[in-house]
């Protein structure tokens, strides 16, 4: 999955000289939590609903401020961007690692196609996780080591069930958590065979779209 899939193509940059009325009246109208900064097609910056608002409570004139202060006064300067060709995982990191909660997506001329937010990537996680999908949530235990997962899935596939999702958590550990989905109504047979096969089941709980 690349991220020129998952972003928002319909992005509206905000120039240097803008004032801070017509940046927050352009964020408010996309419902982002800011927008990328564009001068000549390229980005030079980023500006958040917190960067126009943090400083008007302490504005010596706050009823000028935002029609009189220009978005190049307090924008990010030099933003973290990514390319549209770009796996979209490497996005992900990049915004937990900087604490951002927006991503500018550029092209391989450095123009500015589109913008990432922390929706987006709700919306990624929901659909990669199948969790508008009906079926049976399965929370398990499972040693972490070569071929338990192959194990784990032939179980599910010798008993009929389809797998709709498989999640690992904090994957290094002796034991690593196992989030498995599977499609269908009566998760008990396939509970029963995991246990039987010596995994650890620790919850169980029906998933309705």
């Amino acid at each position: 999955m690349f991220v020129r899939s998952r972003m928002s193509k319909k992005c509206v940059c905000v120039s240097p000289t803008d004032s801070l009325a017509k940046a927050y009246a352009a964020i408010r109208e996309k419902g982002f939590e800011g927008l990328p900064v564009a001068k000549d097609g390229k980005v030079i910056g980023v500006i958040t609903t917190w960067d126009i608002l943090q400083p008007l409570a302490e504005a010596h004139q706050p009823e000028t401020y935002l029609s009189k202060t220009l978005v190049a006064e307090v924008m990010t300067k030099q933003p973290i961007t990514i390319r549209e060709d770009d796996i979209i995982e490497e996005a992900a990191l990049l915004m937990h690692k900087h604490d951002i909660s927006l991503l500018p997506v550029i092209n391989e001329h450095n123009d500015v196609v589109g913008i990432l937010t922390e929706s987006d990537f709700l919306r990624i996680f929901v659909e990669a996780l199948g969790l508008e999908r009906k079926g049976t949530r399965i929370s398990l235990m499972v040693n972490d080591k070569v071929g338990e997962l192959a194990r784990m899935t032939e179980v599910v596939r010798e008993k009929g069930f389809s797998i709709i999702s498989l999640v690992t958590f904090e994957p290094g550990r002796m034991h690593a958590d196992v989030v498995l989905r599977v499609a269908g109504d009566d998760p008990k047979p396939v509970v029963d065979a995991l246990v039987e096969a010596g995994f650890r089941v620790t919850h169980v709980s029906q998933v309705w779209a």
